[in-house]
């Protein structure tokens, strides 16, 4: 008979006796594996961050890369420059703001207005993009890129407007 009370189980006191046990198991557990915890979590937190930022001694910056950006942005400048002038020469009138700059240069532009405009933004975002890469953070040097990048795109598109718009005649 005590055999069968001793394989009984009493379900609340095991659960108490757990319990209790497995609360002392993990207080003792965070005391001593605590300084460990908090060195994986932060070492864990500063790999993270590192992916970010690069090493001190990476170079954070390409010439190279930067002339043909500044490069292929004039050569974009200048071809829509050619073209707006010769749309303009044939009776064609700037486009408003999402297709042209009538606002920056009026509806009917010289060339000469149009060199001094568009070279004037040309020279600013310039100067923006080659300080921002030069940031030893990787996106901003991105940012950087990305202003060239648009500026050329942006000249792109009203090269091959313009063309159309010749063409189209």
């Amino acid at each position: 008979m005590t055999r069968q009370a001793w394989l009984e189980p009493d379900l609340v006191g095991l659960r108490k006796a757990v319990w209790c046990a497995s609360r002392e198991v993990i207080s003792q557990a965070l005391k001593s594996w605590g300084c460990l915890l908090l060195l994986v979590v932060s070492l864990g937190l500063s790999a993270q961050s590192q992916q970010l930022t690069e090493p001190p001694n990476s170079p954070s910056f390409n010439k190279k890369l930067f002339i043909v950006e500044l490069s292929t942005y004039t050569t974009m400048n200048v071809l829509d420059g050619i073209t707006t002038a010769q749309s303009i020469h044939k009776g064609y009138v700037e486009g408003n703001f999402p297709a042209g700059s009538s606002y920056l240069l009026g509806r009917r532009p010289s060339v000469a207005r149009y060199a001094v405009t568009m070279g004037l933004i040309e020279t600013g975002i310039s100067i923006a993009s080659y300080r921002l890469q030069h940031s030893k953070t990787k996106w901003v040097r991105l940012v950087g890129h990305g202003l060239m990048i648009q500026a050329a795109y942006g000249h792109t598109d009203g090269v091959i407007r313009n063309i159309r718009l010749m063409q189209s005649q």
